[in-house]
């Protein structure tokens, strides 16, 4: 028997509603549920990045400074900031990230240097970058390593979710349990075996998503 030669396997979000409820059984889907499940959807997205970094949301992004520019606001679509270098005559520099209370305490703000910290402001929109000091040129650049949030879903049709397709199991799984409890008729053991079966993919899968890069930690022994 051959095997297909392809690995292009994926699920239009038509496919993961039918699969979510033939998960949960019983009486066929009504008109409502597709819209009923997409906005479940959006939000099962939501708790998972809620948990943990997911890798296919992190992208590095580029900035240039301006000179005595303070704050920059980022993307809307970005949740949090993983790491920032400053690159000057096409070498990387690192900058630390501080908090913002460790931000507010810097007794002078308006000092201009080469950025050295950053402190990130998670406003409700879109979060804001704070440098210290702040850029002394509009030649330097930064580079941003984000994670930015699962794109919508919003249609039941010729589209999918913005997910990698090792996740396609435990959003099919979680989307039963979240239509479940909607879904009038639906003992409660029931729910609780789905609500098992979705922890159990989504923990297998979490585990799976994650840096295969060493991590060696070195105690400091001579701190007081």
């Amino acid at each position: 028997m051959a095997t297909s030669g392809t690995y292009n396997f994926s699920m239009d979000i038509d496919e993961v509603i039918q699969e979510a409820m033939e998960m949960i059984g019983g009486e066929q889907t009504l008109g409502h549920d597709p819209k009923s499940a997409r906005r479940s959807i959006n939000l099962l997205l939501q708790d998972w990045q809620n948990r943990g970094i997911l890798l296919w949301t992190a992208n590095t992004t580029t900035v240039s400074v301006s000179t005595s520019v303070t704050a920059y606001a980022l993307a809307s679509s970005t949740v949090d900031v993983l790491e920032v270098v400053l690159n000057r005559d096409d070498t990387d520099l690192q900058l630390e990230r501080i908090t913002m209370e460790e931000y507010l305490k810097i007794p002078r703000k308006g000092q201009t240097g080469r950025p050295s910290q950053y402190a990130i402001r998670r406003n409700r929109d879109n979060p804001t970058m704070y440098l210290w000091p702040i850029p002394e040129n509009t030649t330097d650049l930064l580079k941003i390593e984000q994670v930015r949030y699962t794109q919508d879903v919003n249609k039941s049709a010729v589209q999918t979710a913005d997910i990698s397709r090792r996740f396609y199991p435990c959003l099919t799984a979680g989307l039963s349990y979240f239509m479940s409890m909607k879904r009038p008729g639906i003992e409660g053991g029931r729910i609780q075996f789905i609500k098992a079966e979705y922890e159990e993919r989504l923990a297998r899968a979490m585990d799976e998503d994650k840096e295969r890069a060493s991590l060696r930690i070195v105690p400091n022994l001579n701190r007081v």
